[in-house]
């Protein structure tokens, strides 16, 4: 729709510029071309239709040629307050402070602790922003009507008449949408009392301003809450500088729009010289919006390859933006001559935007002790190389023209790392264009929304709201995390059978530590305060009421004794705490009463409360003696034998062998006796053995052989076989 060539013929068109030598003038006033740049940078152009810019990838690598890196600025967050911790060692202990229980000690050491120096996110009480509005004719302002206007985009191409091919909505989207701009901002920072004011400039009054303008102007010098902002917007900045519309009589091309009075501006701003009225003991934020480079050496100019007025009809000795600032006088107090963006350019280390915002009284008197300064850089022809806008035809002597031209480049480069420069500088943030990448690693996300007709400007615009939303206020030096109250800052209930230890067993310390040194006011020796018969414990951290306050940095610590008084005997909470690991542990508040640190944030007046977590013992008891042992029982005598039944009349026939031939005198029948009554009692009968008798058959008297008698008649009968 806007005319503009195809990404894969921009990198070609840079390709040839490359191979066949052609160089942008000197860098930084070196000498030194683009050509080796873009000799390597060429085939990083990515292909294919981004509707605007640069690949975000080739712009990353010029800057990384152009300038040095600084460090990345930390980020401001919302508030959490200290964090807090307990423990308990050792981890076992004897109930009714006995030592006979299996853990051998009665009393266990509480280590309790408030950190502040790991309260990384904070928030400030009371903000002050400052708008720095530039209104150049490509942020927004730009007037049709006016004659000098020789190189513009025409309604063929969806362009109004009259209007560049890529002007920004940036000033119009500011006057229409300053109330909920200031109100987004005061949603995102709900711990901060937000107010507004207002700064605008423009002309340079040099050779690239041949009609001149408003080098400086307050029209919101007292600050306003979001609510009222856009009503004073519309009543000063567009009713008086406007004319009460969106154009600026005398803006063109004939004006500035590649460098601009922004370091007289924001020097007035950081000052109050200007009549601004910054309140001390409150945080102070510049958000500046606008597109052009400061009058620095670091990032100058080259007018030869724009559609300057002076340039297109050749009214012009030489290309180079001027790169000292002129002295200013402000109502109270003048500018020094050449005063420099990021380091000072007359050797006095104070003169440069970057120091003053952390120097000049105002900045020291705030909150932090330093001023931020928020950069959005917006998306115009000055901030996108291959713009239309851009003239292809380069006056005599000139190379690097037309979009995405090595010249072209180097002016936007230059334009935006100026930015990212002081963004980092004061710890603030950087948003621009989508295409471009601060070395910091700040990425934009701003898109292109054509500007449409200059009496009724297209005002819906959501990524430049979002810029606006999502400004930082910066990091701070030091800053108050946590002040006294009412009540003790730090409390220890115990929990159940837990007790702080009687008298001179409770053994109490504490310390108060800022910056490796500890405070001699530091509330060494707890109070002990009772409710509903409970003894607890209770610190502040300073004696001194004015100092009972904890900064970031600050680390508070206390120890003592704790015993058990009785059951149940089993691991047990040793505080009374709140948090959900502690509700898991048994553990609750006492009577309303907790371990806590209670404080007023320094960022409004309520005062808060938070649980200390939850530390956890093992309560042992003594064991019950046991019974004495009883004896063995004895030996169970045998059973008797069971009886062997022998019929009477019946005896048993048992055979005695004797293993060798002995004489019968050797064998003891009392011992074989014996034997066979302990073998069983057995009752033993001899049968004897049947014999063979003859029976005589004659008379007389009759006789065995046994009998037999000498003399007597040999009638005897019978006898052994």
């Amino acid at each position: 729709m806007l005319g503009r060539a195809k990404g894969k013929a921009k990198s070609a068109a840079i390709s040839r510029l490359a191979l066949t030598g052609v160089a942008g003038r000197a860098l930084f006033g070196t000498g030194v071309g683009l050509f080796a740049f873009f000799l390597v940078l060429a085939p990083s152009l990515a292909p294919g239709d981004s509707h605007h810019g640069l690949p975000a990838q080739t712009i990353n690598r010029v800057v990384a040629q152009a300038t040095p890196a600084v460090a990345v600025a930390p980020q401001n967050k919302s508030i959490q307050g200290p964090s807090l911790g307990i423990s308990a060692d050792p981890g076992s202990i004897c109930a009714f402070q006995t030592l006979s229980c299996p853990a051998g000690v009665s009393v266990s050491r509480v280590t309790m602790w408030s950190d502040a120096a790991s309260a990384a996110q904070v928030t400030w009480p009371k903000v002050q922003v400052a708008f720095v509005v530039e209104t150049d004719p490509i942020d927004g302002v730009y007037n049709p009507t006016e004659y000098k206007a020789p190189y513009t985009c025409t309604a063929a191409k969806g362009i109004p008449a009259g209007l560049p091919c890529e002007e920004s909505d940036g000033v119009p989207v500011f006057i229409v949408k300053a109330t909920q701009i200031a109100e987004q901002i005061q949603a995102e920072n709900p711990h901060s009392q937000v107010t507004f004011a207002l700064i605008d400039y423009y002309g340079t009054n040099d050779q690239w301003d041949t009609d001149g303008g408003g080098v400086f102007h307050l029209d919101i010098g007292t600050f306003v809450p979001a609510n009222e902002l856009q009503t004073d917007v519309v009543a000063t900045f567009q009713a008086n500088v406007l004319s009460g519309g969106f154009t600026y009589w005398y803006s063109g091309w004939q004006d500035n729009f590649l460098h601009s009075s922004s370091i007289t501006a924001l020097y007035g701003t950081l000052t109050g010289a200007s009549g601004l009225q910054w309140t001390p003991d409150t945080h102070h934020v510049v958000i500046w919006m606008g597109s052009t480079a400061p009058r620095d050496p670091s990032y100058v100019e080259n007018y030869c390859v724009s559609p300057s007025f002076v340039i297109m009809w050749g009214f012009y000795s030489g290309c180079t933006a001027g790169t000292c600032e002129p002295s200013y006088v402000f109502t109270s107090g003048t500018s020094p001559l050449c005063e420099g963006w990021i380091h000072s350019q007359d050797g006095n280390t104070s003169h440069s935007i970057a120091a003053l915002a952390h120097t000049s009284p105002d900045c020291t008197d705030a909150v932090g002790h330093s001023c931020t300064i928020d950069i959005i850089d917006l998306v115009n022809t000055a901030t996108d190389p291959y713009s239309p806008d851009w003239p292809k035809k380069c006056p005599a002597g000139v190379t690097g023209c037309g979009p995405g031209g090595t010249t072209v480049v180097q002016d936007v480069i230059h334009i935006l790392q100026a930015g990212c420069d002081l963004a980092v500088a004061t710890g603030g943030s950087w948003n621009g264009p989508t295409w471009f990448t601060c070395k910091n690693g700040q990425q934009g996300s701003i898109q292109y929304v054509q500007h449409g007709p200059a009496d009724t400007p297209n005002t819906n615009d959501p990524t430049l709201m979002a810029a606006f939303r999502t400004v930082s206020f910066g990091p701070i030096a030091a800053t108050q995390v946590a002040g006294g109250t009412s009540q003790p800052m730090f409390v220890f209930m115990p929990h159940g059978a837990i007790q702080p230890a009687p008298g001179a067993e409770l053994q109490p310390t504490a310390a108060c530590q800022r910056g490796f040194i500890l405070l001699r006011d530091c509330q060494v020796l707890p109070t002990i305060a009772h409710i509903g018969g409970i003894e607890y414990l209770a610190w502040n951290w300073s004696t001194n009421a004015t100092r009972n306050v904890m900064y970031i940095g600050d680390q508070w610590t206390a120890t003592f004794n704790v015993i058990a008084t009785g059951p149940p005997f089993a691991r047990v909470p040793v505080d009374a705490c709140i948090t959900f690991d502690c509700k898991v542990a048994g553990s609750n508040q006492v009577d309303g009463v907790y371990s806590w640190d209670t404080f007023v944030p320094y960022t409004n007046n309520t005062v808060l409360t938070e649980s200390f977590p939850v530390a956890q013992i093992n309560v042992e008891t003594t064991p019950l003696p046991s019974p004495a042992p009883l004896p063995p029982p004895p030996i169970a005598p045998p059973p008797p034998a069971l009886p062997v039944t022998v019929p009477v009349g019946a005896p048993i026939l048992q055979v005695v062998t004797i293993g060798s031939n002995v004489g019968l005198g050797s064998v003891s029948l009392q011992g074989a006796a014996a034997g066979f009554l302990g073998a069983g009692f057995m009752r033993l009968s001899i049968r004897n053995r049947p014999m063979a008798m003859a029976v005589a058959a004659k008379s007389g008297a009759h006789g065995s052989r046994f009998e037999k008698v000498k003399g007597v008649d040999d009638n005897a009968l019978g006898h052994f076989e």
